[in-house]
Formats: structure tokens, sequence, C-alpha cells
């Protein structure tokens, strides 16, 4: 989604967002106590969350007018360099999304699928609650 189509949408309030993504949250540890298999995919999560909000960090950094690397710092109770670091490491972030754009989906299915399959494998575990689906992911 470009901007553009951003920019045409309805606005949603950030506090919003926030309060969906908390309720998503939430319904990830419903799903792991019904799908602890789930858990294989724990890391690549918490490295989505931390990549996009160094993109987000990046990206808000490039705009005139906005907060300083010491306004953020102090939101963050980090350090400046510290979110200089996060900054750099958003922009490495952005560059492999720019990369990927119009090579269809960030996301694929059947790649989270797959994850979970090699995961399990990895961990010698069977997949004893998942759907047929995923238990036919290879």
């Amino acid at each position: 989604m470009t901007r553009r189509d951003r920019a045409s949408r309805p606005k949603t309030e950030t506090s919003d967002y926030v309060a969906m993504l908390t309720r998503m949250i939430n319904a990830w540890g419903d799903r792991v106590a019904d799908d602890p298999a789930a858990l294989v995919h724990l890391g690549d999560l918490i490295a989505a969350l931390r990549d996009a909000t160094n993109r987000g960090m990046f990206e808000a950094n490039r705009r005139p007018g906005g907060y300083s690397h010491n306004d953020m710092a102090a939101i963050l109770g980090v350090t400046r360099p510290a979110v200089g670091k996060r900054i750099a490491l958003g922009e490495a972030v952005y560059a492999a999304v720019q990369a990927r754009a119009g090579a269809g989906p960030l996301v694929r299915l059947a790649d989270i699928r797959r994850a979970r399959a090699a995961g399990l494998a990895s961990a010698g575990v069977s997949d004893i609650t998942g759907s047929e689906r995923e238990r036919r992911a290879v």
C-alpha cells in the first residue's frame, strides 16, 4: 500500500490502533493456550514488531518538524544513541521493504505454515494441535 492509498482512507487514531493491537496480542495468548505449537512463531512476531518500530522511527526521523532524537529517547526511556541505533536499523528494514515492493505480499500464509512445520521439526515436536492444512505444510 502506498502512502497515497493510506492518505485517502479514513484516519484511524493511534490510540484506536493500539487498542486493536492489544486485543490481538491478548488473543495470541488464547491461541497459544489452544495450540502451543504456535510458539514456533513467537520469535518472528517479536522481530516483526521490533523491525516495524525501527522502520517507523527511521521514517519519522526523515520528516521535518517531528520529534527529535532526544524526544524519542525520553518517550522510550533510552539514550539518544540508542534511538540513533534504532533509526539506523530501521533504515535497513525500510530498504528491504522497498526492495520487496511489487514482488507480491510481504507475508504469505503458506510461508507461515512452512515455518511452523520447520520450527516443530527442528524442535523434534509433532504437530498435534494445528489444523489439517498446518499439519500438511512442508
